[in-house]
């Protein structure tokens, strides 16, 4: 039998003394462009590939914090740090759709000046009104309430795709569709610090414990310290979300959510800060925050909430927010 060879494509082969123009160059960056698009398609997929969680920053802005994603068409997509978005300009009950895109300047489709020597590329966040705009990689949607605000539960990640973990895997989409989240709840029941903060010259003055909250109501109105365990439900996988309430706060509260327990390896103590935050709301207050991306060690690791306010003070909610497997039987 003749062989059949299958073409896959052309690139540049250069010798000694060979005239190079423009278009040589062009069609050695198209082959290798084209080759990675390839490459992240087929082995891994499009959608997010870490990190691009949404956050709520206020009643009226989110927060899109660090990651990378690929498109459909391959192209990878990623920042640092994180992005703030400002949603003043959307009406109550839209639903909007946050979303991470391609872009490049300038558009080499469109021809290129002779002066330009480069190509810039971006990732360019997007938040739209949910039925205007499918382009990009959809991050998270968001529902507005009544009166145009953020509430805590308006972000979703239902329509999230998410790349393949490895070759010949389930995808991340798969998986995320097998977990299931839950919330711990409970009153805030903390104990005294055994030492005292960082920076700090004494232990601050414990809280004092009641049946369905804890206060630091001083007469010199010196604040209190104190730390709680919390709960690792079985066949966790993953810690996402802290959230905490209370409706006095006439300080400065600073909060601290700990991995900790034992490092096998090294022998030594763990302590790892996944949320590490101050509340400064004086009004009644109820704040959720994102954890770092955190895998649970379940033989090893243990959670601590670690908290420090600076005057007076009451809390009646703590919550964490788990994730784990969920098996069909």
């Amino acid at each position: 039998m003749k062989p059949i060879q299958i073409p896959l494509g052309k690139r540049p082969h250069y010798s000694h003394g060979q005239l190079l123009l423009e278009g040589d160059f062009r069609d050695e960056q198209t082959y290798h462009v084209e080759a990675r698009r390839r490459h992240n398609l087929n082995l891994y997929g499009w959608g997010v590939v870490r990190g691009l969680t949404v956050s709520r920053q206020s009643d009226k802005a989110i927060r899109i914090h660090e990651g990378v994603a690929i498109d459909k068409e391959g192209r990878e997509l990623f920042f640092e740090g994180h992005q703030d978005v400002d949603l003043d300009e959307f009406e109550s009950n839209e639903e909007l759709r946050v979303a991470l895109k391609y872009e490049e300047s300038p558009d080499p489709g469109r021809g290129t000046a002779p002066s330009h020597t480069r190509v810039d590329c971006y990732a360019v966040v997007s938040v739209s009104r949910r039925a205007e705009d499918n382009s990009g990689v959809t991050l998270a949607t968001i529902r507005l309430d009544g009166q145009g605000r953020l509430s805590q539960t308006a972000i979703d990640y239902t329509d999230t795709h998410y790349v393949k973990i490895a070759p010949g895997s389930i995808t991340a989409t798969e998986l995320h569709e097998t977990l299931r989240k839950g919330w711990w709840r409970s009153p805030f029941r903390p104990i005294p610090l055994a030492e005292e903060p960082k920076g700090e010259a004494k232990i601050p003055r414990p809280f004092r414990v009641g049946a369905t909250e804890a206060r630091a109501q001083h007469p010199e109105h010196e604040g209190a310290a104190g730390t709680m365990a919390i709960p690792i439900p079985p066949g966790v996988t993953r810690v996402t979300r802290l959230r905490i309430g209370g409706y006095e706060n006439e300080g400065t509260i600073k909060l601290k959510l700990n991995i900790s327990g034992w490092v096998p390896g090294k022998t030594k103590h763990e302590l790892t800060p996944i949320v590490d935050e101050e509340i400064t709301t004086h009004a009644p207050f109820l704040e959720t925050y994102d954890t770092k991306i955190t895998v649970l060690d379940p033989e090893y690791q243990t959670l601590s909430l670690w908290l420090w306010g600076t005057g007076r003070i009451s809390i009646s909610l703590v919550a964490v927010e788990f994730e784990f497997v969920y098996e069909e039987r």
